[in-house]
């Protein structure tokens, strides 16, 4: 009996740790692989529930070499391309070869119709963006194994992101695929959190659309808007020119194109940022309502000249805003303390970031006080020789529409976890005070009389009370002003007196004669506070069956 047993456990130890090689092909046939498979990504919706970016089932195709034919690459061409059908046109080792990723569902139905041997499937999710380029810079993308790479998506991936899951695939005794969920936590997980933004789609969609036709009516090489709420901070719209879809990975490729200009690009802001210099000249006891100034067309100060676009005369403070008077400005400057002047620009947010919840964001550029040298006073009191984001700027003009509140800009309005709950959400919040009550009263009056009858007459819109001001600057390239190249722009806030909507256009190196900022970019700021008056009667109207957010 002894004999007998010792023979059976020799002949089982024997049969597994040596077994038959026919045993061991027969097993290699009926294992596949562990394979990692992307998973449902949270949603982005903007405030009012539209989605932005969402997850949707796609088919990804994979070759078994065990099973394929390389005489049937050839098939594999009008889906996959030519590079495809010459990859499996030959034979290759291993068991698991990649032919495409994440196909969209009407393309795979006609692929796997056709039951080709050897060409095999898997279910996936697919990071899909329901209005393609709408607020694609904000929005961001995603790579192959939805991992986000900019904008909201990147910045936010920890929310939004669901790991992978892994997948195992056998066969049965009959030669039929099994596919098999596993994962490393012991269970299949799905989705990620979810984002609401303060972008409103609508809004964003006519500012898009305004600062394309301008950009394109004035041949500009790139552009950018933004949208406000002054009383709190939060954004309604980021648009950037040019944009790219977010459904198609070749328009990737520019990299120049997935700059987001609002908070990315650094320009000198011109006479847009007067009324900020002329707020701290009367914070400083600089310059008082009784100043009068008289403009020739050039001045020579410090170690220059500043000219103007013509003679304007004799001018009061009021008016050095309303007819954007370089000279009286420059004078201004010129008594400023580097020091005193430096700290406050950088109180109004200049020179450091706002923290928006993007990624991507500058710091925008200025000079230490130590180097305010020469023409350094006299050209940032007119928005030269300091560089600034859109943003920036827009929020800077906000604490003079708000009564003089830098508020730090947001644009996520809520952000829940996956398991739906609330772990972030979007709130106004004061920076700091930079301007009294007063100097920001006497500025919104300056800026809405300036539209009313000096530079800004272009942004003025029929029934709505408009505050603003044009600005036109020279762009240095390595330190010196490039003949030719300039930033047009245009800010306004309306109503003046209790700001609702702040709006930044700007448009960057235009071609042609027609250059400065009441030409080309405050009719763009026109169209759209057009456009945005009219989506506000339709969302107030009883029978449109919108409601007014």
């Amino acid at each position: 009996m002894f004999c007998l047993l010792l023979v059976l456990g020799a002949q089982t130890v024997r049969v597994h740790i040596f077994p038959d090689g026919r045993i061991k092909r027969q097993s290699q046939k009926q294992y596949w692989a562990q394979v990692p498979i992307s998973t449902s990504r949270g949603d982005i919706r903007d405030r009012n529930g539209v989605p932005l970016a969402i997850s949707v089932p796609s088919v990804s195709f994979f070759i078994d070499p065990m099973y394929w034919s390389p005489a049937s690459s050839d098939v594999l061409e009008p889906f996959f391309g030519r590079d495809a059908a010459e990859k499996f046109s030959k034979n290759m080792s291993g068991r698991f070869h990649w032919v495409g990723r994440k196909v969209p569902m009407e393309v795979a139905s006609q692929v796997m119709d056709m039951k080709i041997p050897g060409l095999f499937t898997l279910r996936e999710s697919h990071r899909m963006y329901p209005h393609s380029e709408l607020a694609s810079h904000v929005i961001g993308f995603c790579d192959i194994d939805d991992y986000g790479l900019s904008g909201v998506e990147m910045q936010w991936n920890k929310v939004l992101f669901s790991p992978p899951q892994n997948r195992f695939f056998v066969r049965d005794a009959r030669g039929s695929l099994l596919d098999l969920i596993g994962s490393s936590a012991g269970s299949f997980q799905t989705g990620g959190g979810s984002i609401k933004l303060t972008i409103d789609s609508k809004i964003q969609q006519v500012v898009e659309w305004k600062l394309r036709e301008g950009a394109e009516s004035s041949n500009s090489k790139w552009g950018a808007g933004i949208c406000v709420n002054p009383q709190t901070g939060e954004i309604l719209a980021m648009a950037s020119y040019p944009w790219f879809d977010l459904n198609d990975r070749s328009s990737f490729q520019d990299q120049e194109v997935q700059r987001n200009n609002v908070i990315s690009r650094v320009y000198e802001p011109g006479s847009t940022f007067k009324p900020i210099m002329l707020g701290l000249a009367k914070e400083m006891g600089l310059a008082s309502d009784s100043d009068h100034f008289y403009c020739s067309g050039k001045a020579a100060i410090a170690d220059g000249v500043i000219r103007d676009v013509s003679a304007h005369g004799d001018l009061t403070l009021e008016g050095l805003l309303i007819k954007s008077c370089n000279t009286g400005m420059a004078a201004i400057g010129n008594k400023m303390n580097p020091h005193k002047t430096s700290g406050m620009l950088h109180q109004f947010g200049f020179g450091v970031k706002s923290d928006v919840e993007i990624a991507g964001e500058e710091d925008g550029l200025m000079r230490a006080p130590e180097e305010w040298l020469g023409m350094t006073k006299p050209n940032v009191a007119i928005g030269q020789g300091l560089a600034v984001t859109p943003l920036q700027l827009a929020m800077g003009i906000g604490a003079i529409a708000n009564g003089g509140n830098l508020l730090k800009p947001y644009i996520i309005d809520e952000v829940k976890s996956a398991g739906d709950e609330i772990i972030h959400r979007g709130t106004k919040r004061v920076r700091r005070t930079v301007l009294s009550g007063q100097t920001s009263a006497w500025l919104r009056e300056a800026l809405y009389k300036t539209v009313e009858t000096g530079t800004g007459k272009g942004a003025k819109v029929k029934d709505i009370s408009l505050a603003g001001k044009t600005g036109t600057s020279q762009l240095a390239n390595q330190g010196a002003y490039v003949k030719g190249q300039y930033a047009s722009s245009f800010v306004g806030f309306w109503p003046y007196k209790k700001p609702e909507y702040l709006l930044l256009i700007v448009l960057g190196e235009p071609k042609g004669s027609r250059y400065y900022g009441g030409e080309i970019a405050a009719p763009v700021f026109k169209a759209i506070v057009e456009d945005m008056a009219q989506l506000a009667l339709l969302a107030s109207s009883p029978s449109s069956g919108m409601t007014r957010n």
